[in-house]
């Protein structure tokens, strides 16, 4: 019987551990990351409605706690985020961008506090590639939850499958809609052989 009672007593002060460490909202770190991210995605905590030729974007309150962001999606234990949903950026600032035809170069390393991410969605962000030595291969030590990444629709060329070589934790990876023309495409597909989790592939709509 007193097995039984101290058994109950751990159980519920590990869960009042894990509630009031919860209650703290998301780490420290990793908001002040997602802060770094919001000039490249500034619609993380906005609400976007309509439909993908007429957006309607409703700014609300920043939450301190960034688990509660519209686009962010934590652990209900540990509080660090698991994943984030950066596609289909219909802010006024990337509609502007999508008809004047810019793009830009990602820089991976904004992304290496989230140790526990388990999905990326980067759809439709007219990303073009990277900000020098910034590839996919930076978070290959730290991000080896990483088992969901969403490319597509971007801009980006055949070089990108060396970079991605390097993330083996994958199970699913979209690379639809780019811009893949390059000479060396048999050699860069060949090199997501490395890819020994991988699942799921979409090379659809491409050149």
């Amino acid at each position: 019987m007193e097995y039984w009672k101290w058994l109950k007593m751990v159980v519920v002060a590990l869960i009042m551990l894990g509630e009031g460490w919860r209650n703290e909202g998301c780490l420290e770190e990793e908001k002040l990351a997602l802060f770094q991210l919001k000039p490249f995605f500034p619609f993380i905590d906005s609400r976007i409605d309509g439909s993908w030729y007429d957006p309607i974007i409703e700014e609300k309150e920043t939450s301190s706690d960034c688990c509660e962001w519209e686009k962010v999606e934590c652990s209900s234990i540990t509080g660090r985020v698991t994943h984030l949903f950066l596609d289909l950026t219909y802010t006024l600032t990337s509609y502007y961008h999508r008809i004047n035809n810019e793009y830009w170069y990602l820089n991976t390393s904004l992304f290496l506090p989230f140790e526990e991410l388990q999905s990326l969605f980067l759809s439709g962000n007219s990303i073009v590639g990277f900000v020098d030595n910034q590839g996919f291969e930076k978070l290959s030590s730290k991000l080896n939850k990483l088992e969901i990444l969403d490319l597509s629709d971007n801009y980006f060329n055949d070089s990108i499958l060396t970079s991605l070589s390097k993330l083996s934790s994958l199970k699913s990876l979209n690379l639809a809609g780019n811009n893949f023309i390059g000479p060396n495409l048999i050699n860069g597909l060949k090199r997501l052989s490395k890819l020994k989790n991988l699942e799921i592939l979409d090379l659809s709509r491409h050149n």
